[in-house]
């Protein structure tokens, strides 16, 4: 996308995020990335047993929600699913107030796959602030593959072909979409399980989160080869699943690609972080696999863990 490499640095108003912290101690290290939340002291991922990530949250500039007509008549994706009154649209404060009532530690926050570039330099530029304000609770996944400072990754890509999505070297967060079952808004215009096969096969160093259990794709990780090719590099979210299958879907995936392959993402505000969190917690009776798809799984792939971080 032709979208300016400074816009990071937009000389555009910036939004009005702060960081929600419940209590009003002072965070002892600047390096400590995560909010303490009432009652606790601050921790790092090194003293934190059960860290809980949202993989797949979006939200929305202010003026984007004000003027959500206006870009409902003038982006044929987007109104597809936002026309409807009902579809839920969300800011950065917002997340931050479900993220402290779910007990949410992080969540990867995405853009909307606009056409507009300077719509998706707008949305990127609000991202990457509502990040930087968080304190590192909110991680910003752009909507552009040109470089923005502050990106933590790029998405939700809503591409048809692996040829349309962005070369880059952050992690993308790719909306995929099921060939079977009922239609629904937002149902099309991601990659098919055959269209991921290919990119993951022409880009071999790509690091990608497959969201909606990319549309099936794990049945084909019972071939040895596929199996090889995505252990590592792929995270299969589960965003929305309580749309779409029977709670059955968390034990039939884990056992198609391994429990380091599957990551809990809600879709919020499409679905509440605190009822999808405890759907999870319901369809995942063993402890230890409940800590790694609610977070330990999406902290590994996206380097929360690591000390320079």
């Amino acid at each position: 996308m032709g979208v300016s490499r400074d816009h990071g640095e937009s000389s555009r108003a910036r939004p009005e995020v702060t960081s929600r912290r419940p209590d009003s101690r002072p965070m002892h290290d600047a390096s400590l990335r995560l909010v303490c939340r009432a009652g606790c002291e601050p921790r790092t991922h090194r003293t934190i047993p059960h860290v809980i990530v949202d993989i797949h949250t979006h939200i929305f500039p202010p003026r984007f929600i004000a003027e959500r007509a206006r870009f409902v008549a003038t982006d044929e994706a987007f109104g597809e699913m936002y026309a409807s009154p009902t579809a839920k649209m969300a800011t950065a404060e917002e997340l931050l107030t479900s993220m402290d009532r779910a007990g949410v530690d992080f969540s990867v926050a995405c853009g909307f796959w606009w056409r507009d570039t300077a719509l998706a330099a707008e949305h990127a530029a609000y991202l990457v602030e509502a990040a930087r304000a968080s304190g590192g609770r909110i991680l910003a996944f752009v909507p552009t593959g040109e470089r923005v400072v502050g990106a933590a990754g790029i998405g939700e890509v809503r591409e048809r072909t692996p040829e349309a999505v962005p070369a880059a070297t952050l992690p993308l967060l790719l909306h995929s979409s099921e060939e079977a079952g009922h239609a629904y808004p937002g149902k099309t215009g991601g990659l098919t399980p055959a269209a991921l096969a290919r990119l993951l096969e022409a880009r071999r160093d790509v690091r990608v989160i497959a969201a909606h259990w990319g549309g099936g794709f794990p049945f084909a990780a019972l071939m040895p080869e596929v199996r090889t090719s995505i252990t590592g590099r792929v995270l299969f979210d589960s965003a929305a699943s309580f749309y779409l299958y029977t709670p059955d879907v968390f034990r039939r995936v884990i056992d198609l690609v391994g429990l380091e392959g599957v990551a809990w993402g809600s879709d919020f505000p499409l679905r509440a972080q605190d009822v999808d969190r405890a759907h999870v917690e319901a369809a995942l009776s063993d402890k230890v696999e409940r800590i790694a798809v609610l977070g330990g799984n999406a902290a590994r792939f996206l380097g929360l863990d690591s000390p320079e971080k």
